[in-house]
């Protein structure tokens, strides 16, 4: 078993409400399991974003690339995911082994980040691949690092969590518009 430390604002604080403001956000003890292949499968067709969902997460980046000089990946991540209110920190609040309709499953919001977070990474892919956008150097700034895995935390009384790979690693640095 794979036991990691992480920070997060989602999930409720053990204890007194009063002891962590929400905005703040606290750390827990997370263990990370794995998934069987079949459950992968499922979730990569589930989180699977359409061309209109590409589309629309490169409208937001070129719109934020018009506003400033440059943008670290995860803030832009970050900002279409927000947009469309797909926030990281949301839990898994089902058993992606039971029978439920794929539309049901796409709408958890768990999974629903992760779509967006595909639909990013593919938008800011085509952009760099058709010369639209350029990548700076990497700098210390930890936000300029790609990670190509999503976090993914599920319900329930023991905190738990499985990585989903999300694409092809992009280049670190941030990104401006060429």
């Amino acid at each position: 078993m794979i036991y990691v430390t992480v920070a997060t604002a989602r999930a409720a604080p053990r204890g007194p409400p009063s002891t962590v403001a929400p905005e703040q956000g606290f750390t827990m003890t997370v263990q990370f399991i794995e998934i069987t292949e079949d459950v992968a499968d499922r979730l990569h067709v589930l989180t699977t974003p359409t061309a209109c969902q590409v589309g629309d997460a490169r409208m937001i980046i070129v719109d934020l690339l018009g506003s400033g000089p440059s943008w670290p990946l995860s803030v832009l991540v970050d900002q279409v995911c927000t947009a469309y209110e797909a926030p990281d920190g949301e839990r898994l609040m089902v058993d992606l082994r039971e029978g439920m309709a794929e539309d049901d499953l796409r709408d958890e919001p768990a999974l629903r980040h992760v779509t967006w977070v595909r639909a990013t990474r593919l938008a800011l892919k085509e952009l760099t691949d058709s010369g639209e956008v350029v990548w700076s150097l990497p700098s210390d700034d930890p936000d300029e690092v790609d990670h190509p895995e999503v976090e993914v935390l599920m319900s329930g009384a023991e905190p738990r969590a499985f990585r989903v790979y999300v694409g092809d690693p992009l280049p670190d640095g941030s990104v401006s518009l060429r």
